[in-house]
């Protein structure tokens, strides 16, 4: 069975700025989220890293209210980092497994580290490894499940690398969301998502018609053939729609909630559609 969710991260003006401080709470999305025929949301970091426990609680409240719920949170860690920069950074790590752990997660989606795979020292990479194998384990303590997200400056920034990693950590809470590294060609996208189809079980969906969001129908990658590669590799996981026309705006002011929602339930209704074309299990 395959789910369809939401990423919270389409919602959000201010993801590209450098403080990242949302302009909605989550709480303010959920009924929004709802409204639109969603229930399964994927959580972005800066959504929940602030928020005191008892909000987290009242998250779920609220969205158990509303038949929502929030099989994945994302998280962007530093994986380098040695002494007390990393007991800054292995805290902040612990509390937002505890968050994803609270919002009742399966998957806790990451960049894998903050250094391009062909820029990274041998100390640096072998520090990342272990403290991978350090986050695989705190995840397995809460029955969670890493995946590393496929995209660039990190150590997920080609096929190759990140099968390295992969199997350098040799953890099987450790996977992958695989997302195209080049949201223009569907032959790349197709070849690379068969080279590491068995350790997939998420998906990132974002169309993009040359330089500018779009629709998943109108995307310059065929996200029917893609979805088609999910089908017959036996794809049983989460389809995430992460990004979708209209959300990437020069101003918040410029940002209208209802009209990415109502772009998201285009995109949500296209996967539907392609797969019940391909007999897939999809829920949605």
């Amino acid at each position: 069975m395959i789910t369809v969710l939401l990423n919270s991260i389409a919602l959000e003006p201010n993801r590209w700025t450098k403080e990242k401080i949302p302009c909605y709470k989550l709480e303010q999305l959920l009924m929004p989220i709802a409204e639109t025929g969603f229930r399964f949301v994927e959580v972005w970091q800066y959504h929940l890293s602030e928020e005191p426990e008892a909000q987290i609680n009242a998250i779920c409240e609220l969205g158990s209210s509303l038949g929502l719920s929030f099989p994945v949170v994302g998280l962007y860690p530093q994986l380098h980092l040695e002494g007390e920069e990393y007991q800054r950074e292995g805290d902040r790590i612990k509390r937002l497994f505890a968050r994803a752990k609270m919002l009742g997660a399966a998957i806790v989606k990451i960049f894998v580290g903050t250094r391009d795979s062909a820029l990274i020292t041998a100390k640096e990479y072998d520090r990342s490894v272990e403290v991978m194998k350090q986050m695989t384990s705190h995840a397995n303590a809460l029955d969670l499940t890493i995946t590393g997200e496929t995209h660039r400056k990190t150590l997920f920034d080609t096929i190759d690398s990140c099968q390295k990693f992969l199997k350098d950590v040799n953890s099987d809470r450790f996977k992958i969301c695989f997302q195209p590294f080049d949201l223009r060609s569907t032959d790349q996208a197709v070849s690379d998502y068969e080279q590491v189809a068995k350790d997939v079980i998420h998906i990132h969906y974002q169309g993009h018609k040359e330089n500018s969001m779009d629709l998943l129908e109108n995307s310059d990658l065929d996200y029917r053939r893609l979805t088609q590669a999910l089908a017959q590799n036996g794809f049983g996981g989460y389809v995430c729609i992460e990004f979708t026309k209209d959300c990437v705006v020069k101003s918040p002011l410029d940002f209208d909630l209802k009209v990415v929602l109502n772009n998201a339930r285009r995109d949500r209704d296209f996967i539907l559609q392609v797969g019940k074309e391909l007999n897939m299990e999809i829920q949605a």
